[in-house]
């Protein structure tokens, strides 16, 4: 569990994305080689060392569960969380973060197995979230049930930002007056 006292609160993975199949079909050649050994990106000639490397092959669903454990118990836990995607144009950003999940990607009775693997790690981590918090507040009410009270113990409030930063300007992406 993360904690404050812990050396390791930042931590900065890099994902490496496939080349499309237009770039492939062009003869299109990967410049970017990641070493998830020695946690090492080369770039011509230059080694870049980060905290985990994930290769073109990892799916989202292997993606978030390499990285939400910690960052969701921090979070139920009262710690602030966050996850940030940066890249130029066509990076990969969108799919890894899953803002272009689709209410279809989602049916099914929402159940985390039941997600496809294009669903990206910000409709995981709610679906998690939202689940956990659901679990404490039954245990919550089977222990005010054993007691006999009325009240249950655990109440939650949940608020959450969805944020663009695009050039110098930043975007709420939950907005609905945004245009």
């Amino acid at each position: 569990m993360i904690s404050p006292n812990d050396g390791a609160q930042v931590r900065v993975g890099v994902r490496i994305r496939p080349l499309t199949p237009k770039e492939s079909s062009e003869g299109g050649k990967a410049v970017v080689d990641g070493n998830a050994f020695d946690r090492t990106v080369t770039i011509s000639n230059r080694k870049f060392t980060y905290d985990q490397i994930f290769h073109p092959n990892v799916t989202n669903p292997d993606l978030y569960r390499s990285v939400s454990p910690p960052l969701l118990n921090a979070f139920l836990n009262g710690y602030n969380a966050t996850v940030l995607a940066y890249g130029q144009t066509s990076s990969g950003k969108t799919f890894t973060m899953g803002s272009e999940a689709h209410e279809e990607n989602l049916s099914d009775g929402l159940q985390m197995n039941n997600l496809s693997d294009n669903v990206g790690l910000i409709p995981r981590f709610m679906f998690d979230i939202f689940s956990a918090l659901e679990e404490r507040k039954a245990e919550s009410e089977d222990m005010i049930l054993s007691v006999k009270a009325t009240d249950s113990l655990i109440d939650f409030s949940v608020t959450a930002s969805f944020l663009e930063v695009y050039g110098e300007d930043i975007y709420d992406l939950v907005d609905g007056s945004r245009q």
